[in-house]
């Protein structure tokens, strides 16, 4: 990576095809969680339920279509089905975790670190429950083996083959001694468009191994640098990459290559070929904001206003192929 300097700081450098971040790890999960927590309300109006890319399989798909799709590609993916154990790094505001319950049966723990996603994501989850159940409120059920005292599994109707939900307020950095501390074990671990932000992206590697069942998988959907060594790209490169840094509230972009060693490190081996998508999701930064979106973004700070910025960004860098958008999944043994 390149020694490109952000508000004073480096924040990262490329030495030998590893990732070398300095630990500023603190100050930038609060400047996320903040963002998240100021702008969630709002990218529900806008977004939807699912804050994620949308995979346009065709011209005619809906931005809201495009999303489930994304959501449908990474299930059959991992495999997941009726009775999974899904563990949703990074859940926004549960639009996955609601659907992956409903449509497939999977009993899911969703975890955030902005307490706002929490609020949001347990309200809407409740109210697609009541809405879907009518003789009766939502159940809480703790799950057998999968016991909480800070989040109660909200389950859905339909009898031994329905989902459940819970959702809980806890960091990447803090699941595996949350989670495993308690013997809890899962499935799939599913993170989507969260790694790019972490800054120790090999303890969460480590983390998910962890937390696995032997058999069980781990999909991750984000997005990729394209250049080896930055620090010898092209001018118009290293700026983009430097954008998408300073926008996205994320260290230096990974390599597939990257996480396919960090995967490897910790034991995992691929269930599937790394699968590059970006041609299917680009159309995602295409989606325009409304003036009163606009508004709220200018007096939010200068976070949410680089979100809106880096909208032009992302798009510049797949246009270029500076950046790429792919799916990978490994399976421990």
């Amino acid at each position: 990576m390149s020694d490109t300097k952000e508000s004073g700081k480096d924040v990262a450098a490329y030495a030998g095809g590893v990732v070398q971040v300095k630990d500023d790890t603190d100050g930038l999960n609060k400047r996320i969680q903040k963002h998240y927590d100021v702008t969630s309300d709002q990218f529900l109006k806008v977004w939807g339920e699912h804050i994620h890319h949308g995979y346009y399989k065709s011209p005619t798909d809906t931005d809201e279509q495009a999303q489930v799709n994304q959501v449908i590609q990474l299930a059959e993916t991992s495999g997941v089905s009726a009775g999974s154990r899904v563990l949703d790094v990074g859940c926004g505001i549960g639009g996955t975790a609601r659907y992956l319950a409903r449509e497939r049966g999977c009993k899911v723990t969703a975890i955030t670190n902005s307490k706002r996603q929490v609020e949001i994501a347990r309200k809407l989850t409740a109210d697609e429950v009541a809405g879907l159940s009518s003789k009766s409120p939502p159940s809480l059920a703790a799950e057998p083996g999968n016991s909480s005292t800070d989040g109660d599994f909200v389950q859905y109707p339909g009898g031994d083959g329905a989902g459940a939900v819970r959702v809980l307020h806890l960091d990447v950095a803090q699941m595996r001694e949350h989670l495993g501390g308690k013997g809890e074990t899962f499935d799939c671990v599913w993170i989507s468009e969260v790694v790019f932000h972490l800054q120790n992206r090999q303890l969460f590697m480590d983390s998910a191994f962890a937390l696995l069942a032997p058999g069980g998988c781990l999909v991750i959907a984000d997005i990729f640098r394209t250049a080896p060594d930055p620090a010898s790209a092209p001018k118009r490169v290293q700026h983009e990459l430097a954008s998408i840094r300073r926008n996205h509230l994320c260290p230096e972009l990974g390599t597939v290559d990257e996480y396919n060693q960090m995967a490897s490190r910790v034991g995992f081996r691929p269930r599937r070929e790394p699968m590059d998508i970006t041609k299917n999701v680009a159309k995602t930064w295409d989606a325009p904001v409304p003036i009163r979106s606009l508004l709220f973004i200018i007096f939010r700070g200068r976070d949410t206003i680089g979100y809106w910025r880096g909208m032009r960004s992302m798009k510049t860098a797949y246009a270029h192929g500076t950046a790429a958008y792919a799916i990978l999944c490994f399976e421990k043994p």
